[in-house]
Order: structure tokens, then sequence, then C-alpha cells
């Protein structure tokens, strides 16, 4: 058998350890590890959920991205099935901002600091990512922290809040005659 034959019936003899379903493959690339290092960096730059099949005698990678984790085969289905969830849900978390009560507002890489009023009128926002939230309601938030309810003081807090939130990815969209939604940029 000539190398190349014998990888290829190794790699069978790996598919046949690692059952994968039509759905995951979908979702995670499986990379053999440190075979396959190209393509572990094109799944970091395309944030891609990546599952390095760790080679026998390769030690494993040193840094583990968010989008990724490490296996080493022979691996049992629930256990693999597990690994992938796990994935999935890193990547479902890193995808919706989120605003702790210190005032910071994160998103997928990147932070930002808000000011108490900013997070007060951000927080029905980032609850309700991507839905709309209504102007009347961001007029009550400026009430109750005793600033002006007026349409222009409502836009004025909403331009200051796309100007800190680009950075981070994100914007305020416009909802016409309705109110705001928080989209990613």
């Amino acid at each position: 058998m000539d190398g190349y034959a014998a990888e290829k019936s190794a790699e069978r003899s790996r598919t046949r350890r690692l059952p994968v379903t039509a759905d995951l493959k979908s979702w995670v690339r499986f990379v053999r590890w440190p075979a396959e290092r190209d393509i572990r960096e094109e799944c970091r730059a395309t944030r891609r959920l990546c599952l390095l099949v760790v080679e026998h005698g390769a030690p494993p990678p040193e840094r583990i991205g968010l989008y990724e984790d490490w296996v080493r085969p022979p691996i049992v289905p629930e256990d693999l099935q597990a690994r992938v969830s796990q994935l999935e849900a890193r990547v479902v978390l890193n995808e919706k901002p989120v605003l702790d009560p210190a005032g910071i507002l994160c998103f997928r890489d990147s932070s930002v600091t808000l000011s108490m009023l900013q997070c007060e009128i951000l927080a029905p926002l980032v609850t309700r990512y991507c839905q709309v939230v209504y102007r009347d309601e961001l007029g009550k938030i400026l009430e109750q922290a005793g600033a002006s309810a007026s349409s222009n003081a409502i836009d004025l807090h909403v331009l200051r809040l796309r100007r800190r939130l680009r950075p981070v990815g994100l914007t305020l969209r416009n909802v016409w005659g309705r109110g705001f939604t928080i989209e990613p940029d």
C-alpha cells in the first residue's frame, strides 16, 4: 500500500470511530491536528466551529479559541455530541450582546463601557435583541432617570449610543414611527 492509500485508509478508520451526522457536519468542521493547521486557521478567520481531532502521539494545541475544541480518537458518540453542543452554546452566547451590572457591554470579542443612563436605555434593547423597543418605553426610562423624555432627547441619546456601539460591531436601527432595535453592524 502506497503512502496516499495508507493515509486514506487511516482517515476512513478515524471517520468510523467519529460518527457524525450530516447536521453536525454543516455546523462543525472536523480538522486533523496538527496535519491540517491551515484549515484550523481558516476556521478561526471565518469564526467557523472547529473540532480538532488530535492525531495519535501529537500534543494538543496550546491555545484553544472560543470557536474550537479538541478530542482524541476513538471517541464515543455521546462524548462527541456533548463537545459539539458546547461549541454551539459558546457561539450563541458570543453572538448576542451582554450588558453586565458594571456597565460594560460585551459583543463578540469586543466591549465598551457605558454610563448608567446609557445602560438603562440599552437594557431593554439588549434583552429583546433584534426586536423593536418602542420610543415611549425609552421615554419612560429617561423620565425615571430625571432626564427629558422629549422626542429630540430620545433621538440625542440614541445618536450617542450609536457612536458608543459602533466599535463593538453593533448598531441601533430606527424602526420608523415605532422605536428602535439593536442589531449587528
